[in-house]
């Protein structure tokens, strides 16, 4: 699976404060208090963040950061958490990834003393990917079965879910990447998923629709370690980044689409694994192992060179976290 493939990358040397490239938008480096990959992140609001990672690891801060907080997943500590969803300082639900049961989801109500599995994959040829969650309404990505992505939907913030029927179809070799817990979204009112491996696609499905339409956007395929990593919205349409992940270092790859345009634009310096927007607006944020850049709809804009796996804002604060325990809080100028 290619969720299974991302689990190595290159380390990157952490700056003690990364300068940015716009005035007033600064990426400020926290201590996690842990040392394991860290690939799930979540912005509630300005001071409250969820973040998870390797062997169980969940973290939580009510003080923008300032501390955070190691919890306990009971039977969950060699699970690898890949995507973390928070709701408050007390409710949220993560996933793990992995071939047959290791794929699961959890859900907290009491700010992470105790968790209950509400979701645990049953089929051996089964592989978790990432959630994404509009209000109590959530959605959760899983790779192609018998040729069909599967989708899980869930009215009630995680706590039962259930599996439809017509999940989107994929070709042969075509696959998801849990690599930074955004490779499912929400674009108003359309359910978008994102694909790598022999295809580079954007499925959409818009509500009271059943049958998907996939967009081709450009990007590197045709091997499992390519294809688009990440989908965030905007107004008008969606902004999407990856690459190749093998090649870290080398320019990667975004796709903006406004209606039914989609218009590919290199990112300069590497592949990107993760992505986020300004409310629904630019500027986006697009993250990954070799740096953090900003796009202001004209340019590229660097804003550091530490490296990173998946960035969420809410409204223009949000937090970066990766490898090593890497977190940092991200304020962006909206000038």
């Amino acid at each position: 699976m290619i969720g299974i493939l991302l689990r190595t990358s290159l380390v990157v040397v952490l700056l003690a404060c990364v300068s940015t490239a716009l005035a007033g938008t600064s990426v400020q480096v926290q201590d996690s208090g842990v040392e394991v990959r860290l690939r799930g992140i979540s912005a509630v609001d300005a001071n409250i963040a969820w973040a998870s990672g390797q062997k169980g690891t969940v973290l939580r801060t009510v003080d923008a950061g300032a501390q955070w907080q190691a919890m306990h997943v009971d039977g969950a500590d060699a699970l690898d958490f890949r995507d973390v969803e928070g709701f408050s300082a007390d409710v949220a639900v993560v996933l793990s990834i992995g071939p047959g049961e290791a794929s699961r989801v959890y859900r907290t109500q009491d700010g992470g003393q105790s968790w209950t599995l509400a979701l645990q994959n049953t089929d051996p040829r089964g592989f978790f990917d990432c959630m994404a969650f509009e209000g109590e309404r959530g959605w959760m990505l899983g790779d192609p079965v018998d040729g069909r992505y599967q989708v899980f939907t869930t009215d009630n913030g995680g706590r039962d879910w259930r599996q439809l029927v017509n999940g989107p179809q994929a070709d042969t070799d075509e696959a998801a990447f849990a690599a930074s817990g955004n490779c499912i979204a929400r674009l108003h009112g359309v359910l978008a998923v994102a694909s790598g491996g022999a295809r580079a696609r954007i499925h959409l499905l818009h509500d009271g629709q059943q049958a998907w339409q996939a967009v081709d956007t450009g990007m590197a395929r045709r091997k499992p370690e390519a294809g688009v990593f990440s989908v965030a919205a905007l107004a008008e349409g969606w902004f999407a980044v990856g690459g190749d992940y093998r090649g870290e270092a080398t320019p990667g790859n975004a796709t903006i689409s406004t209606g039914k345009a989609v218009h590919r634009i290199i990112a300069p310096r590497g592949y990107r694994s993760g992505a986020a927007c300004v409310g629904d607006k630019l500027p986006c944020i697009a993250t990954g192992p070799s740096g953090t850049d900003l796009w202001d709809g004209m340019r590229w804009h660097a804003l550091g060179d530490a490296g990173f796996d998946a960035i969420d804002l809410h409204g223009n604060i949000g937090w970066l976290s990766g490898d090593a325990g890497r977190i940092a809080r991200i304020v962006v100028d909206r000038e």
